[in-house]
């Protein structure tokens, strides 16, 4: 499929510099055989779901789910939900070779669900300076953990990432954190923004909205539930953190 053409109804469409924002939704059966796109393409369920196969399989597509496409790689959905609403970014092979990129890294980006919420944001806004802004944000996409000078990535730090990620719903300490990767609470705390980017606080809040973001379409939880099972203090901690992440305060998330 064509740039920005897809099987629903595409709104707020975004075109600059190699790359594509844009919004579809879902109202009524559409056409359910196999097809790909011309761009790679990120598309975030907002609401509905479907049934997504690839040659690898079949699965089901839930609100809060990310699906990521290479150009050409065919796929089709199933049984879609109405309504159901995604958000698409699409970026054109042109960017990815402008900035000496590959499509691939993306499969394993962290926090792809705020960032293409704060991608989304920024191409409502229409200011002077969004092209700018989002490509700084899907750059940002494709930053990987960094590496010292000489030598592998120290073991401590994929198990911390991978602990973070399991106990998303709690605030374990620096001790714990210690335990679990068996290195002392000054390693974690010196080392964790050159491996992962932010404050090892930034990276919590984070994950606490990505998770936030799979729970906002379940309608019988209101948002002081949420801001409760996700670990946040209270709903005002949670509206603020929400905001700084995504660009959308819940409410306005809950909406679209």
């Amino acid at each position: 499929m064509q740039t920005a053409t897809y099987l629903g109804n595409t709104h707020s469409c975004f075109h600059a510099g190699g790359v594509i924002v844009s919004e579809t939704s879902y109202t009524q059966k559409v056409y359910e055989g196999w097809h790909y796109h011309e761009n790679h393409l990120l598309s975030l369920a907002v609401k509905g779901g479907t049934l997504e196969a690839r040659s690898g399989g079949e699965r089901e597509v839930l609100p809060g789910t990310v699906m990521l496409y290479q150009s050409g790689e065919k796929h089709r959905n199933r049984h879609t939900r109405h309504p159901s609403r995604n958000i698409n970014l699409e970026i054109e092979e042109s960017f990815l070779m402008q900035h000496g990129l590959t499509f691939s890294p993306l499969r394993d980006a962290p926090f792809v669900k705020t960032t293409l919420l704060q991608i989304f944001r920024e191409s409502l806004s229409a200011a002077p300076f969004s092209q700018t802004a989002i490509a700084s944000l899907v750059l940002s996409l494709f930053a990987a953990p960094a590496r010292p000078a000489h030598g592998p990535l120290p073991a401590w730090v994929p198990l911390l990432r991978d602990y973070l990620q399991d106990q998303w719903n709690e605030t374990p300490s620096l001790n714990t954190l210690a335990t679990a990767t068996g290195v002392h609470p000054v390693t974690i705390s010196h080392y964790f923004p050159v491996y992962f980017h932010c404050s090892l606080g930034a990276y919590l809040r984070k994950i606490k909205v990505e998770k936030a973001i799979s729970l906002m379409q379940q309608p019988e939880l209101s948002l002081t539930a949420i801001a409760h099972q996700c670990g946040f203090f209270d709903q005002s901690h949670f509206i603020r953190t929400f905001k700084a992440c995504t660009g959308f305060l819940p409410g306005e998330y809950r909406k679209l």
